[in-house]
């Protein structure tokens, strides 16, 4: 049965006191997508389930879950919604996802007039027990002259504006953010390899040329010119008639050119941009950090070769525990630049 209960509903299971009750457990924080938590409990003889739900289901239940070591963990690393409970031989697996899975219940029509996207997102964050939070300078974008939610649920429609204003949307704890596309900053963690940390096997780094730097996508089009002087576009390399033109990266580096692009356009530009490093590495959680990194924040990796040690942006960061472990997963990339 839990070991803690403090007479309105919560229950406290805790791996420092009940070390063989957990089998694993494992944290995923991203941005644009959910966020979730799934934890595996040794539960033979049905015990834990029976006491924690009976017969009835418990939907939609607030989680907390904290990772780290010792006693003093801080705020937790994630808090979400119970989404689903499953039966495993001997064990009983809990599935949360983050606080805005009440927005991916349902779809939802409306309409809206003379607001511009963060208003909008505002209002579907607050008609869903939700803050807000928006980004620290201002976009300046203007009023949308209408805009409608046609059959689509407000996490959806939420996330095609803000895409249009060149946004990331994410959610930690009870507030929805929307921000800038992350940048490189001073490192909330620093791992070196084979120094305090060793990388396990399977990490890889990779470097590519980035072929739209300034965010706009890729350009490889072939044109022609047919009767009349009507120009023609195709898929492949030849054209069906009239002169061939080749038009290959067009957005290198250099000098700037005019464009038509709307301010909305241009926002969106670096939510397309391509990166030039890539990485995924997992170490075990040193045992004396009491930095836990979330995605979107930078992460420091030395001693990986000259061309890939530097500071990364974590796009995605996994917890995962097991019996007397925790490591870490981490999906990061960077620029150039950076």
């Amino acid at each position: 049965r839990p070991n803690f209960s403090d007479g309105q509903g919560t229950a406290t299971y805790d791996s420092w006191d009940m070390p063989r009750l957990f089998q694993s457990a494992t944290v995923d924080l991203v941005s644009n997508e959910t966020s979730q938590a799934e934890w595996t409990i040794f539960d033979p003889r049905f015990s834990l389930i029976d006491s924690f739900a009976g017969s009835s289901p418990v939907p939609m239940s607030t989680v907390k879950v904290w990772m780290g070591f010792g006693q003093e963990l801080g705020e937790p690393v994630f808090k979400g919604l119970l989404g689903e409970v499953r039966r495993e031989q001997a064990s009983t697996v809990f599935t949360a996802f983050d606080m805005a899975f009440k927005m991916k219940l349902e779809k939802k029509a409306g309409y809206k007039n003379k607001k511009d996207e963060l208003a909008i997102i505002r209002e579907l964050a607050k008609r869903n027990g939700l803050n807000f939070e928006g980004p620290e300078t201002p976009l300046n974008l203007g009023p949308r002259n209408a805009t409608m939610q046609d059959e689509a649920t407000d996490w959806d429609h939420s996330l095609e504006l803000a895409r249009d204003a060149g946004l990331v949307l994410f959610v930690r704890g009870d507030t929805l953010f929307a921000q800038r596309p992350a940048k490189v900053s001073s490192p909330v963690m620093t791992l070196k390899n084979r120094g305090d940390i060793r990388l396990r096997r399977g990490w890889n780094f990779a470097f590519h040329t980035p072929e739209n730097r300034d965010g706009r996508p890729k350009v490889v089009r072939q044109r022609g010119r047919g009767s009349a002087g009507k120009q023609l576009e195709g898929a492949s390399g030849i054209s069906p008639r009239g002169r061939e033109d080749l038009v290959v990266k067009r957005d290198v580096p250099g000098k700037a050119t005019k464009s038509k692009l709307s301010k909305r356009a241009a926002a969106q530009k670096e939510l397309d941009r391509e990166h030039a490093f890539h990485a995924r590495v997992e170490t075990i959680f040193p045992t004396d950090r009491k930095e836990i990194p979330d995605a979107r924040q930078t992460i420091a990796i030395e001693n990986v070769g000259k061309l890939f040690s530097g500071s990364y942006i974590a796009d995605t960061v996994n917890f995962q525990f097991g019996p007397g472990e925790l490591s870490i997963s981490l999906d990061l990339y960077r620029d150039i630049a950076e």
